[in-house]
């Protein structure tokens, strides 16, 4: 997402694919694990690291973008 496009939208947007990304590779470490390969699904599971972080980077970023609004608002001239 470039800086141009950042936007309470555009951060909900990505972390919408970065969620469905995550539960793909969830239900494949799912299904792994139900087959009696543990080991397997856990190596799966760890690819959801990275995925996550993002996620919680952009709620942080979206987050902050919703409080500056709330900000603007209540500075804005009436």
């Amino acid at each position: 997402m470039s800086a141009a496009g950042l936007s309470i939208t555009g951060c909900l947007t990505e972390i919408s694919a970065r969620l469905t990304e995550a539960a793909a590779i969830a239900k494949g470490a799912v299904a792994c694990a139900e087959s009696g390969s543990e080991r397997e699904a856990v190596r799966i599971a760890m690819d959801l690291d990275e995925l996550l972080h993002q996620v919680g980077t952009l709620h942080g970023a979206m987050c902050l973008l919703g409080r500056m609004g709330r900000k603007t608002d209540r500075t804005a001239p009436t």
